[in-house]
């Protein structure tokens, strides 16, 4: 019997070629650096010869508040990451309709350990962007081809 463990190889996005679309230019960067890493698709800097154009409609960042003490001090937050996005062809035509991804974590606080508290905020936002690149190519890796 196995545990359903697989390594992450090669992710089978669909398009030979894709371009990315978003206002934000950090969010380009990391969704090019994990395709160009994970799969066998060229990022372009021009949507004119591209395949596929990758619309990253909105990505962000929020921080709630989960637990506090009864004296009224946060206890936990709840850190949410979510993505959302669709997938064109050249033609415009939309091959993948909007999806939405939101990667959510648990973020024990303390205010005598606020700067370890801050740390792992960063670290789990890190990490966080990463879990939701992935599942947003396993999702085009599960969309036909464009031909």
């Amino acid at each position: 019997m196995s545990c359903g463990f697989h390594l992450r190889g090669l992710s089978s996005i669909p398009f030979e070629s894709v371009y990315i679309q978003a206002s934000d230019p950090l969010v380009v960067l990391d969704i090019k650096r994990r395709i160009q890493a994970s799969s066998k698709t060229i990022v372009l800097d021009s949507p004119n010869d591209s395949q596929a154009i990758l619309h990253i409609l909105n990505a962000r960042k929020r921080k709630v508040i989960l637990s506090v003490s009864g004296s009224g001090r946060v206890r936990e937050f709840q850190l949410r990451y979510s993505i959302s996005f669709k997938v064109t062809d050249k033609t415009g035509r939309e091959v993948v309709p909007i999806s939405n991804i939101e990667i959510k974590r648990v973020l024990p606080f303390s205010d005598s350990a606020f700067l370890a508290s801050q740390m792992e905020e960063k670290m789990l936002v890190k990490e966080m962007k990463k879990d939701a690149i992935l599942k947003m190519m396993d999702r085009l890796g599960k969309t036909n081809s464009l031909n």
